[in-house]
């Protein structure tokens, strides 16, 4: 933990912020993955022709 820390620290203000809203749309992906599967469905329907 402490080498994470030390690690952390030494990071730019503006890493860190990617490396936080990265971690959060990880997450918000992980825990919405039906709905991220359906858009992606649709999106390859869109562009396929197909109908769903």
């Amino acid at each position: 933990m402490k080498k994470i820390a030390a690690w952390w620290n030494g990071l730019d203000s503006s890493m860190k912020a990617l490396i936080l809203i990265g971690l959060i749309c990880i997450i918000g992906i992980i825990l919405r993955w039906d709905y991220v599967w359906e858009g992606i469905k649709k999106g390859f329907n869109f562009y396929g022709g197909g109908s769903d």
